[in-house]
């Protein structure tokens, strides 16, 4: 799927997590320093064992209150009871205000910016749309760290705006979240994309704004044909489907498209993937 007219958008706005960035090294490493820091030695095959459980309390707490990313005392209490979960599975200590106090340890881990690594392709898209003067925002289900995270990862400089739910108070997929966007960026949603990686969050959810919305699947796992939305595999494809002048159209090899978006994609092609923080 194409865009009907890409010289008509004007503004684009991006998802953070796993979009932007991604945990770094990755969230069972993170977790394992953690307990390791405290005394604890935990078994890489054991967290993972655990993150199975983290995640079914994670899905289970969403499902009940849509409403978790508007909060950051929600957000937090969510990430507390997320890797308590998870080192029940997987370490030996059975006293609850001790597994709350390292969930707390991980938890805080995690609004530092050392924890977070950006995409190798999302600089380079970045500075090309910046020379074609886009107008470039965040929106981000994401606790009040998220500003300082990407301050101190230098890319701050890019965005007009950075819409974080805990700070607007409304949350992804809302349709009020989409349109404080668009209101902070004095943008028109006819002429406005949105990326991201969830279908349900950022797909649904800008599509109520009138945005035109971009899904981003990183992993491979889709084709066209098993959405109704255009995709596309990394931040660089960005690029040729508003067709900026200079960067390959469908057909064009590789070779033919700039140096730095080709190193870009290759080294997220053969990038390790991490697993994911929901």
């Amino acid at each position: 799927m194409r865009l009907e007219q890409p010289q008509a958008i004007r503004t684009i706005f991006f998802d953070a997590g796993q979009t932007l960035l991604q945990p770094y090294p990755s969230v069972v490493e993170i977790c394992q320093q953690v307990c390791q820091r405290a005394g604890l030695g935990v078994d890489l095959t054991r967290l993972k064992q655990g993150l199975i459980e983290a995640e079914d309390f994670f899905y289970r707490q969403v499902r009940l209150n849509r409403h978790i990313w508007a909060s950051e005392q929600a957000i937090n209490e969510l990430w507390l009871g997320y890797y308590v979960s998870m080192l029940r599975q997987a370490v030996d200590e059975r006293s609850e205000q001790r597994l709350y106090e390292l969930a707390r340890a991980i938890t805080e881990e995690f609004a530092t910016h050392t924890r977070w690594e950006v995409f190798p392709d999302v600089v380079p898209t970045l500075e090309v749309l910046q020379q074609h003067h886009y107008t470039l925002g965040v929106i981000s289900d994401w606790g009040i760290s998220l500003n300082s995270i990407l301050h101190r990862h230098r890319l701050t400089r890019f965005f007009d705006c950075v819409i974080v739910s805990a700070i607007a108070r409304y949350a992804k997929p809302s349709t009020l979240l989409y349109e404080t966007a668009l209101q902070r960026a004095n943008a028109i949603a006819d002429y406005t994309l949105h990326i991201g990686d969830s279908y349900i969050h950022d797909v649904l959810g800008a599509r109520s704004a009138g945005i035109t919305p971009v899904l981003l699947d990183r992993s491979h796992r889709l084709r066209n044909h098993d959405v109704d939305c255009i995709l596309i595999h990394s931040l660089t494809e960005l690029l040729t489907l508003l067709e900026l002048p200079g960067y390959s159209k469908p057909g064009q090899s590789d070779e033919e498209a700039p140096l730095a978006l080709q190193a870009a994609t290759k080294d997220q092609d053969g990038a390790q993937q991490q697993p994911d923080r929901p």
